[in-house]
């Protein structure tokens, strides 16, 4: 017989926790980089050129890396609420089944 435990808290707690783990991501301002990749600010064309190229790529990594954060976090939540859903229905019918009055049987 295969047996399934799950944690269901744990479960939503992290998915929450993925989810404020992306919006905090998602706060970080992305001119940070592009700021330092001013001609200005490194003195060295070659410099930042190659920051340029590093703040664009990071632009790419980062919406990815948030939206994949998201779309982990919502479905660890909801996977413990389909979980927690179930448990519930079928402790409902369980209890259902030990209450019943047998078919002929007394009240």
């Amino acid at each position: 017989m295969t047996r399934l435990d799950l944690d269901t808290t744990t479960l939503a707690t992290t998915g929450a926790d993925l989810r404020d783990t992306a919006a905090s991501l998602a706060a970080v301002p992305h001119g940070v980089l592009d700021a330092a990749a001013a001609p200005a600010a490194t003195g060295d064309a070659n410099l930042s050129a190659a920051l340029g190229d590093l703040a664009s790529a990071w632009r790419t990594t980062h919406e990815a890396l948030v939206g994949a954060l998201e779309s982990a976090g919502a479905a660890l939540t909801r996977a413990a609420e389909e979980f927690e859903g179930a448990e519930h229905g079928t402790a409902q019918a369980l209890a259902a089944l030990l209450t019943a009055t047998p078919a002929g049987g007394d009240a």
